[in-house]
């Protein structure tokens, strides 16, 4: 039962429009890859897929490639799609870069400020997350995280910015990488928002970077 809830999220498909459809598709194939019940090294085919979602093979293979071009799924020529493993040195370089670009983000957004109204919807995704953080479902957890850092990158209001950050976070992020809940990681990791939002709030530029920093920790290779 877990696993049919993991792929189709009580979705009606048939009541979508094509184009929310395939979004819809790639939202729960998406979920498939971070949760871990889609495997690396197993070879899937759009038909499969489709099936399994119970929506046509259009849709479901427009899903599979936009998640090729975001690096989560590899196209295999005449067989399907294989989830991308990535090696030591994948992670390294994503962790890198996050390291590069969400904490200068965080710095921004400080440097900047917040309006009350931004303010409260970050306190608001922090909370979200730390209850999520407090349930069994580590993809409801990460997707909860997941709102949190990209409304928080998304105060810039440099889009490009945001869909990269939105990009390099599920890619370190697949097959179950991050295994918060096995290292008993997940709430101390959820309760970390609020410092960053306390900080953020306050305008306190070196505070905000120095606690997003050690937030990153979490995903050091």
């Amino acid at each position: 039962m877990e696993q049919t809830q993991v792929w189709t999220n009580g979705l009606e498909f048939s009541e979508l429009p094509r184009s929310t459809l395939k979004d819809s598709t790639e939202a729960l194939i998406r979920r498939a890859l971070l949760s871990g019940a889609m495997k690396p090294g197993e070879i899937y085919s759009a038909n499969s897929l489709a099936t399994r979602l119970g929506v046509s093979n259009s849709p479901a293979r427009e899903a599979m490639m936009s998640l090729v071009n975001k690096g989560l799924l590899e196209l295999v020529r005449n067989r399907g799609f294989r989830v991308v493993e990535l090696s030591d040195r994948d992670k390294q370089e994503v962790y890198d870069l996050r390291r590069l670009i969400e904490v200068e983000a965080v710095r921004r957004v400080a440097e900047a400020g917040v309006d009350a109204g931004q303010a409260e919807l970050l306190s608001r995704l922090t909370e979200q997350s730390v209850a999520a953080a407090g349930a069994d479902d580590v993809v409801e957890y990460l997707e909860a995280d997941q709102r949190f850092h990209i409304a928080l990158v998304g105060m810039l209001g440099n889009r490009r910015w945001t869909s990269i950050v939105e990009n390099l976070r599920d890619q370190s992020r697949i097959n179950g990488s991050y295994r918060l809940q096995e290292r008993g990681l997940q709430e101390s990791s959820a309760l970390e928002h609020r410092g960053i939002v306390g900080a953020v709030i306050a305008g306190d530029t070196a505070r905000a970077a120095e606690l997003m920093v050690r937030h990153l920790d979490y995903a050091r290779p």
